[in-house]
């Protein structure tokens, strides 16, 4: 989700999955894929940047993710296959 101010001083989130274009001419202008669209305070630029940074986050906690579980570092892994306590089990 990006965050965005409309014009008229709403702030409110967006899924950027779900933005088909935006416009900048003089304005920037959110179009959904379900028709409506916004006037947003928010500079294009910064409306791009969220955009790249909510994807890469998204990419980034996917990579962490092996068959629906976290990545457990191999170390960590191979020790606990062992029965061997590791520092952060006994916590």
């Amino acid at each position: 989700m990006i965050a965005v101010t409309c014009r008229n001083g709403e702030h409110f989130s967006v899924d950027p999955d779900h933005i088909e274009r935006i416009e900048h001419h003089g304005d920037t202008v959110l179009h959904l894929v379900d028709g409506t669209h916004y006037v947003v305070e928010t500079p294009f630029d910064d409306v791009l940047r969220s955009i790249t940074m909510d994807r890469a986050g998204a990419l980034a906690a996917r990579s962490r993710l092996r068959n629906g579980y976290a990545a457990a570092p191999t170390a960590a892994r191979t020790a606990r296959r062992h029965g061997v306590v590791t520092a952060s089990a006994k916590d």
